[in-house]
């Protein structure tokens, strides 16, 4: 610190010494017990404290030339008296200053309301007062004072001394918040602005706001009555314990700053206005009791904000942490689920470096990491307010990006990014630039399905470094686009409009021509008929298969409840994808559907694949288990393709077992095929399963699989498969 500087910080503690030390012993709280006045807190301390809190050792000599000039005329004693006494409160807060600062270290005044509470409260709260009265004490006994001030030097009776100890404590501890920060604030206009914003605002802003003023309009409340002359002894006997109850309730929403100016400010008016307050309690005894109560509320209260403060801080670095990919040190996917929740109307972007998987294992991975920083800084000049980049793993990065012209603002970065180059090492490396990017909203479980579309199709784009539309609208979808994305395109669009998805129904019907139908789905769009074959790929790659598994079975319970049977037998058979019954809680979602629409669940059967019907995954085995013991029939579709063995069979909880269609199309002129069917149809019978054969399409071969043991048949020679409106079960 330079000697200037040391000038002016002296020069100013000492105008707010000379005019801060006589009002604040002229404010501060005090009554009179058998004729002799008592202070309940000299604030005299806090204000000491305050000021080397703010200036530090430059504090002592203004505080000690300013206590001797306003004592000199408030006390009316001798100067070696005066001198003493002042010497009592100067040089004791100092030395407790020096301790504190060994203990912290340098910074042992800054964040008073963060770190070294302990040691603070120690050596200024309890350990200052303590050495004060004790060597005012001594001071008392070898020097004399006049009457109207000996009490405090020792000429009383033990509880008083009891009390005026108290008294040091709570100014110590509780008030010097009421001088240290209006005291920032009048020398630093910027430190009034901050605490303003940061300790005042937040909390009369937002949400927020409706707690606040509560809690104020009932302290304010609290203090009136408690302030007030009323004469009744529940007040001061019943109803103080419940401002310690409204300041705990304010410690889990105010900051440990604003609580402990306002809990200062409310002591210091019960203290100050204290004829209702102190209604009854005209002893020592009840004085000391009551100052012992504010002084360990105010500690509990003290520790309580930090514990809280800090652990709201440990919770922010747990969100960021948890909201940050630990490598790129970008925002992650979680991330952006919360950005989407802030802006709820977007473009979603997938920004793809074709050649940065080769690059990285010719220079290592770190070369992709910092690559994909270096770009992040490459875009930012191009994202407006709201806008954001977003960590993905492998070679892509994603923007969220709203407002207007998002195909040419991208195309624009694109063809900037491709004629840039990233340095690695002084190595030059030239990176190769596709985008996809597709409308959102704030659907959380439809956003997931877009980053895996927007991924396929951003690959698609990298063969002409272009920009891709992932648009539901399939005008707005380039020309250019392969037909895979264009059938994607239509899906979405189905997806959305249930009309777009025709259901029919092929017959399955045994000897007798009894039976029931299996649902299938034909896609109509623009006039024209998809067939399965083309999109139920497509909506198993990007993970569509439970809506439209759930689309269709809404469908045919809707149908059902139109059309209902008397009839106590399966109508009809739906088959759900592998990646349906992956989904936790799908088998009840399907149940409720069937409770909701007042339709029997023995109308329907479940087909699953025989994959699924002995998988390792618990979640489709449970799903399956849930769905037979609710009443649908399970049956075990394209059985025979490789999963099946007699081990296996042997535990199947099944009814039905469906023979794939490579055993029956060859079976009249395939000597291996009857063989393999006749073993199916022989151990099914003997778990008393019943038998389905698909793809029969001649006579010879209904014949034949009726032969074999063949219960129910299925294909072309049966029946085609035709609208499901049209259909009259059996």
């Amino acid at each position: 610190m330079t000697f200037k500087k040391m000038i002016k910080k002296s020069v100013t503690a000492l105008v707010l010494s000379l005019l801060f030390v006589p009002l604040s012993r002229y404010i501060s709280p005090s009554t009179v017990i058998e004729g002799k006045q008592i202070y309940l807190a000299y604030l005299p301390i806090s204000f000491m404290i305050a000021l080397v809190f703010i200036y530090g050792r430059v504090a002592i000599i203004p505080l000690l030339i300013a206590s001797i000039v306003a004592y000199s005329f408030c006390l009316k004693i001798s100067w070696f008296a005066l001198l003493v006494f002042v010497f009592c409160l100067i040089l004791t807060i100092s030395l407790c200053s020096m301790m504190a600062r060994y203990n912290l270290g340098a910074r042992w005044r800054h964040g008073l309301a963060d770190k070294g509470i302990g040691v603070r409260i120690f050596w200024l709260g309890f350990a200052a007062p303590f050495i004060i009265k004790l060597m005012m004490y001594i001071s008392g006994y070898y020097i004399h004072f006049p009457d109207r001030v000996a009490a405090y030097f020792g000429d009383n009776s033990l509880i008083f001394m009891v009390v005026d100890f108290q008294s040091l404590v709570a100014a110590s501890l509780i008030f010097t918040p009421l001088f240290y920060y209006p005291l920032r604030m009048i020398l630093n206009p910027n430190y009034a602005r901050a605490f303003w914003l940061r300790c005042v605002m937040r909390d009369f802003v937002g949400p927020r706001r409706y707690y606040t003023y509560t809690w104020v309009f009932c302290l304010i409340i609290m203090l009136w009555v408690l302030c007030s002359t009323w004469g009744v002894l529940q007040v001061s006997g019943y109803l103080v314990p419940v401002i310690f109850v409204l300041f705990t309730l304010g410690i889990r929403h105010f900051g440990p700053r604003l609580m402990g100016l306002m809990w200062a400010i409310s002591a210091w008016l019960l203290l100050t206005y204290n004829d209702g307050f102190l209604y009854g309690v005209n002893n020592e005894f009840a004085l000391s009791f009551i100052l012992s109560v504010f002084i360990t509320f105010n500690v509990c209260m003290v520790y309580m904000t930090t514990v809280l403060k800090k652990n709201e801080w440990m919770k922010r670095i747990y969100r960021s942490q948890a909201l940050t990919d630990p490598l790129t040190q970008l925002p992650n996917i979680r991330a952006l689920e919360h950005h989407v929740q802030c802006y709820p109307k977007g473009t979603l972007c997938c920004l793809r470096m074709s050649n940065l998987e080769f690059l990285s294992r010719h220079y290592g991975i770190m070369m992709r990491i910092e690559c994909k920083r270096i770009i992040t800084w490459q875009l930012k000049p191009f994202l407006q307010q709201g806008e954001q980049v977003f960590q993905l793993p492998g070679s892509e990065l994603l923007m969220f990006l709203h407002g207007q012209g998002t195909a040419d603002r991208l195309g624009h970065i694109v063809d900037t990014l491709n004629s840039k180059q990233v340095k690695w090492h002084n190595t030059m490396l030239e990176i190769e630039y596709s985008a996809s990017y597709s409308v959102i909203d704030n659907d959380l479980i439809e956003l997931h399905r877009t980053l895996g579309q927007l991924s396929y199709l951003s690959e698609q784009a990298c063969a002409t470094k272009r920009v891709l539309s992932l648009d539901t609208r399939i005008e707005d979808v380039s020309d250019q686009t392969a037909e895979r994305v264009l059938i994607l395109q239509k899906i979405k669009r189905a997806l959305n409009d249930e009309q777009s998805f025709v259901l029919y129904a092929q017959p399955i019907v045994d000897e007798q021509g009894k039976g029931y139908h299996e649902i299938l789905t034909r896609l109509s769009l623009d006039g024209k008929i998809i067939t399965p074959d083309n999109f139920i790929p497509i909506i198993t790659e990007f993970n569509l298969s439970t809506r439209f598994d759930m689309l269709i079975m809404q469908k045919l319970v809707s149908f059902l409840q139109q059309h209902p049977a008397t009839i106590q037998q399966p109508r009809f058979s739906v088959n759900l994808m592998p990646l349906t019954l992956m989904q936790k809680d799908v088998a009840q979602k399907i149940v409720s559907l069937f409770n909701d629409f007042k339709v029997p669940t023995r109308s329907v059967i479940i087909e699953v694949t025989e994959e699924q019907a002995f998988s390792e995954s618990e979640i489709s085995m449970q799903n399956i288990m849930l769905l037979r013991e609710s009443g649908f029939k399970i049956a075990i579709d394209d059985f025979g393709t490789g999963y099946a063995n007699y081990e296996r069979l042997k535990r199947l909880q099944a009814d039905i077992i469906k023979i794939d269609g490579c055993f029956i199309k060859d079976i009249t002129s395939d000597s291996l095929d009857p063989l393999i069917v006749k073993s199916i149809c022989d151990m099914a019978h003997a778990k008393q399963l019943s038998v389905v054969a698909e793809f029969v399409e001649t006579e010879e071969q209904r014949a034949l699989l009726h032969k074999l043991g063949v219960q129910f048949l299925q294909g072309y020679l049966i029946g085609k498969p035709v609208p499901l409106n049209t259909v009259h079960t059996f």
